[in-house]
């Protein structure tokens, strides 16, 4: 998708999020500065050959810029000129997407009680595949999963038991940089893939051969012990 420096490209137009557009620019190795407007309010990233260096949303600036602006909804954005600018990220983009979609899905869950009597996205595709119930029923009683989102091998989700819909497009982001990573080293895997968040929490992607997994677990799971709970309901996939 080509653009020009003054283009103003919505943010759903052919299914490219904000998110999927800033990892655009990661790849490409871009000096620019994308511009983010909501309404009202604006803000900008800034990037210096493909790492976003910093970010500012009306009087905020760096790290807390860059979740305020990921949070906004149907967001409209342009690529412009760079900018030079104070490096004030340090962090990769992926662990900056990462933790602004659980910021996210937290806050979410600070307004709304969990609505498990009405059972999670997809209910109807559970109750017709009861392998997909196992496997559910199993991890929900593992004590430190958070929540579960489960796609099929092409990347579409399944069924998730939280309400962010990014995430599922983080465990696909992963995915795929994991499977161009091995065709580069000529290398087999990744067979899981594990993330550290700043609150401690981690993000546990496993990718089966019939769908892949992921697990937002809690401070105090223990990775071994999950996947040996996980392993029995995985051999029936």
């Amino acid at each position: 998708m080509t653009q020009t420096e003054n283009t103003p490209v919505d943010g759903h137009i052919g299914g490219v999020s904000l998110a999927s557009f800033l990892q655009m620019l990661e790849q490409e190795r871009k000096n620019c500065t994308l511009r983010v407007a909501c309404g009202k309010v604006s803000g900008s990233f800034f990037f210096e050959e493909g790492d976003l260096i910093d970010a500012e949303y009306e009087d905020v600036v760096g790290q807390e810029a860059v979740y305020i602006l990921l949070s906004l909804k149907n967001p409209t954005f342009k690529v412009t000129e760079a900018e030079d600018r104070l490096h004030r990220i340090t962090q990769p983009l992926a662990h900056l997407l990462l933790n602004a979609a659980t910021r996210i899905d937290e806050e979410k869950d600070k307004n709304k009680t969990m609505k498990m009597k009405n059972g999670p996205a997809g209910a109807d595709k559970i109750q017709a595949n009861p392998a997909l119930k196992r496997l559910i029923e199993t991890i929900v009683d593992i004590a430190g999963v958070k929540h579960y989102y489960l796609l099929n091998r092409q990347g579409k989700m399944i069924t998730q038991s939280s309400r962010n819909q990014k995430i599922g497009d983080f465990i696909t982001y992963c995915i795929v940089s994991g499977i161009q990573i091995r065709k580069s080293l000529d290398v087999k895997g990744p067979h899981r893939i594990r993330l550290m968040m700043e609150n401690n929490e981690e993000l546990l992607i496993i990718p089966g051969s019939g769908m892949i997994i992921g697990l937002l677990l809690d401070e105090h799971a223990s990775i071994s012990d999950v996947t040996a709970r996980l392993r029995p309901a995985l051999a029936k996939q």
